[in-house]
């Protein structure tokens, strides 16, 4: 009866240790580091394909409202479209930083490595990733994103904004780690041929503009090699709204796999949306007043990566701010592994020496 008792515990506490060891062993988030180039932009038809960018209200959320740009072509005056800038797009394991003279004489963005500097209220506005804030002045991580089964995830706590003679840091998480107010992680997938799209949102915090936030989507090809095996991407387009639109428009979206939500807050062509310190401009979209307005764009996308924007459609919560953990968030520490390896070691060796001495008072 000992002897069996002793046995039966070690089985058990095999079978224990087995069962905590299996997650831990499971493969962690992939690095990827390269070129994720991106795609242009464009507007037609009351629709968006590739990467582009909105600024969200003070008073809003990630479905409206949202602040018009001026400058923008689209008939959707609140999506600002996004093209590569020199280097291709954005680069994943090293810094792209702004130049020096971050901006001319009449206050305009010079960056231009990770996007074209674009209009944005007569001023252009440009992106960089910097590895000291220029907004807090606080140390950023490396931009980096990670696969986890064709899901993306990262740190671009690095990139930053600048127009007209100002700063904003645009990254998720902040610098620090932190994901405060609307601010939400990078989240995206990538299929095995390298396309890919990402966004994230992130709220200013402090300065003339704060409690505004950007919502940032990128699309387009990583020119890397995908580490294992990835299922084709769903990519997380969003069908943004609360933009003013041609009468008649309805939502709809051309990107695969998402299907957006119905009208969205904000003008449409009709009443007005109010934002904090702004103007109601033509069609009731809110407009900065004097001396105001935000960064509009940076980034580009592929035209197979396609999000359609109505003028008054509204943006789809769920993908919006659709949150993937951060890889070093939630990986185990480095020690667990060996830990439980060492213990499943000392269990077989009791059940052994249990064995012995069973058998020894038997005899």
């Amino acid at each position: 009866m000992g002897r069996n008792s002793y046995r039966l515990a070690a089985a058990f506490a095999a079978l224990g240790l087995s069962v905590i060891a299996a997650p831990a062993a499971q493969a962690e988030p992939a690095p990827l580091n390269g070129l994720f180039a991106l795609s242009p932009g464009v507007c037609s038809g009351g629709s968006v394909t590739g990467s582009f960018f909105r600024m969200i209200l003070p008073t809003g959320d990630a479905s409206g409202p949202f602040l018009a740009n001026s400058d923008s072509r689209c008939s959707d005056q609140t999506v600002t479209t996004l093209s590569a800038g020199s280097d291709g797009g954005l680069v994943s394991g090293s810094y792209q930083p702004q130049p020096a003279a971050a901006f001319d004489g009449a206050g305009n963005a010079q960056s231009g490595r990770v996007t074209t500097p674009v209009r944005f209220y007569g001023v252009d506005f440009a992106t960089a990733t910097n590895p000291t804030d220029p907004q807090t002045g606080g140390g950023t991580s490396v931009p980096q994103l990670f696969t986890d089964g064709g899901q993306l995830s990262g740190d671009l706590s690095s990139l930053g904004v600048t127009w007209n003679n100002q700063v904003f840091n645009q990254g998720s998480p902040k610098p620090g780690g932190g994901l405060p107010g609307k601010t939400s992680p990078i989240s995206g997938s990538i299929d095995g041929a390298g396309n890919f799209v990402i966004e994230w949102t992130s709220q200013i915090v402090g300065g003339p503009f704060n409690n505004f936030t950007g919502l940032w989507h990128l699309a387009g090809q990583y020119r890397g090699s995908v580490p294992q095996a990835a299922p084709a991407a769903a990519p997380l387009g969003v069908a943004p709204g609360g933009g003013s639109a041609p009468a008649g428009e309805q939502p709809a979206a051309s990107q695969p796999g998402v299907t957006p939500s119905g009208a969205g807050q904000g003008a449409a062509g009709q009443g007005g949306v109010t934002g904090q310190g702004g103007v109601t401009g033509q069609g009731g979209v809110t407009q900065p007043g004097a001396g105001q307005g935000l960064p509009g764009q940076g980034g580009v996308a592929p035209a197979s990566a396609a999000a359609t924007v109505p003028g008054s459609v509204q943006a789809d919560p769920v993908l919006a701010t659709k949150t993937v953990a951060l890889p070093r968030g939630d990986r185990n520490p480095i020690w667990l592994v060996p830990s439980l390896l060492v213990l499943a070691v000392v269990a077989a060796g009791v059940f052994v020496g249990a064995d012995r001495i069973a058998g020894r008072n038997r005899s």
